[in-house]
């Protein structure tokens, strides 16, 4: 049903320029020629496959079955890197550790749902596209664009990132759009949430990127030019160095009330502070920073003020009272023109509404 609703929309998905094909293409040929390769996808709790029935529906599933049978002598290794409500902030901080450690040969980028039209989402995520172009395994980079049911997306301002990088772009917003516009399906059926694709809505998107790559694999190999990368960001370099320190790598010069634990099975190594002033204090080299925390849906989190060599920055909000799960949260906290060693101490807002606090990592570049 997907496939025959599909058909004649499939143009718009790829309604964008057609970009740098050449290294998708190559992995292409890899796997044609029964080599290993492996495919990573980063991004949200759609990439995670939240809304789907079971994994089997979620639309990673349905793009390495097209890959498997694709290329059925070919070891088809795939990285799921999606963690739920995590923005391409998070995502430029983590890409090293959670794909490019792993040497892929392709990597799938949707963030379009959760990141937000702000400098801060610009600049991450194309920070984000060229850490993955300068990777050692040189991997080909696709940018997929979701959407919530209501039309909210951030695929204008990913779109024109992707097509200054020339890279493909497959677009499961415009997709969706016409059909909830031409009555092919409802919202309902494409999504339980409003927000994560059911089994149909994520069939759908595997099936665009299906015939996607299928179309580039028909094409003739000498067809198919490299181009020139841009050398000048379109934004700026701001993490370009970017990576995610545990807190068990903290120099903690303070503990206050908080204690060490492990809450999370994405980010090992927390700490938690659920009642007192917090007061934690460590030191850390840095250029700019951020944090990676728990959003507490049971009304438990709290507000904290950081403090950077003694100067109010910024604040942690952890309370989401209210939301279906606890989500990791990231907050930019601090920025400087070089890098260099500040003290840092977070403390427990006067009011704050909750007491916990639970830090999953440090945000540095």
């Amino acid at each position: 049903a997907a496939d025959a609703a599909l058909y004649p929309m499939y143009q718009r998905a790829v309604d964008f320029p057609q970009g740098d094909l050449s290294r998708l293409a190559q992995v292409l040929r890899k796997a044609q020629a029964g080599e290993e390769i492996t495919i990573g996808f980063l991004g949200g709790s759609i990439t995670e496959g939240r809304g789907a029935a079971n994994v089997q529906d979620c639309y990673v599933s349905q793009v390495y079955k097209w890959w498997y049978e694709a290329f059925p002598f070919a070891k088809i290794n795939v990285i799921n890197a999606g963690v739920g409500g995590t923005s391409s902030y998070l995502g430029v901080h983590r890409v090293q550790k959670d794909v490019l450690d792993k040497n892929p040969d392709l990597v799938v980028v949707e963030f379009a749902v959760n990141d937000q039209d702000t400098d801060l989402h610009k600049q991450a995520y194309e920070n984000l596209v060229r850490k993955l172009l300068d990777a050692d395994s040189k991997p080909a980079v696709l940018l997929l664009f979701t959407s919530r049911v209501n039309g909210e997306n951030c695929q204008d301002a990913q779109a024109q990132i992707g097509e200054y990088y020339h890279l493909p772009m497959v677009s499961y917003a415009n997709v969706m759009n016409d059909m909830l516009r031409h009555g092919i399906y409802t919202a309902g059926q494409l999504s339980g949430d409003g927000v994560h694709p059911s089994a149909l809505g994520s069939a759908v998107i595997g099936e665009l990127l299906a015939r996607y790559m299928d179309g580039i694999f028909q094409k003739e190999a000498g067809s198919i030019q490299a181009g020139t990368r841009p050398s000048v960001y379109m934004t700026s370099r701001e993490y370009e160095h970017a990576g995610i320190l545990s807190c068990r790598e903290l120099d903690i010069n303070h503990m206050g009330t908080f204690r060490k634990v492990n809450k999370s099975r994405y980010f090992p190594g927390n700490l938690e502070s659920s009642s007192g002033s917090g007061g934690l204090e460590f030191t850390v080299a840095c250029k700019n920073l951020g944090f990676l925390y728990v959003r507490q849906k049971d009304g438990s989190g709290g507000q904290f003020d950081v403090y950077v060599d003694g100067s109010r920055v910024s604040e942690i909000n952890a309370d989401n009272y209210g939301a279906h799960n606890n989500q990791p949260g990231t907050v930019s906290c601090f920025f400087s023109e070089k890098k260099s060693r500040h003290t840092v101490r977070i403390v427990k807002k006067k009011g704050s509404a909750g007491d916990e606090l639970i830090l999953y990592g440090v945000l540095v570049s």
